[in-house]
């Protein structure tokens, strides 16, 4: 007899072991212990499978939903929309979209309020990615900021050496 050893357990494999169980622990030639060796799982395991094989006649995995939207598909539909007229549309001071922000919108149009970083979650679910902020200023100036960096800066630098050599320690 060969022992049953996969080399992942994903649920579909674990499916898999029960199922190849089925027929051994219906003939009922081995013994828990038999059985349970072979597959690879507690004497434990193997009694939960009989049970579970004369409560409902299977083994097959149950299908594991997670919990229920809070949002229907046709208001997450309008979410997407809403994303997309813009921020200043919905009384935001700029067209930055933070997950804040989002849920902000979300709590006010359908009255459901999540944790602003399940809101996370849901952006991506509708397609979108997170932004980045520039971080730099629109009114930046290139090149009176290349110019302060030849000119200023290395006569700052001297300036400051010249000071600390100077120093009297005392």
């Amino acid at each position: 007899m060969a022992e049953w050893h996969p080399s992942k357990y994903s649920r579909a494999q674990l499916e898999e072991r029960r199922l190849a169980a089925i027929s051994w622990i219906q003939q009922g030639a081995q013994s828990q212990q038999e059985i349970a060796q072979h597959f690879g799982v507690s004497v434990h395991t193997v009694g939960n499978w009989k049970k579970q094989l004369k409560r409902t006649g299977s083994l097959q995995a149950t299908v594991t939903t997670g919990r229920p939207s809070r949002l229907t598909a046709s208001q997450l539909d309008q979410v997407r929309t809403l994303l997309r007229e813009g921020a200043l549309q919905h009384g935001f001071p700029d067209e930055t979209w933070t997950t804040r922000r989002v849920t902000d919108l979300i709590g006010r149009k359908f009255d459901v309020w999540y944790h602003h970083d399940h809101v996370r979650r849901i952006l991506r679910q509708l397609g979108f990615t997170p932004q980045m902020p520039d971080g730099r200023a629109a009114e930046r100036n290139e090149l009176r900021i290349a110019s302060w960096k030849e000119q200023v800066a290395p006569e700052l630098g001297k300036k400051g050496r010249s000071g600390r050599d100077h120093r009297v320690l005392g």
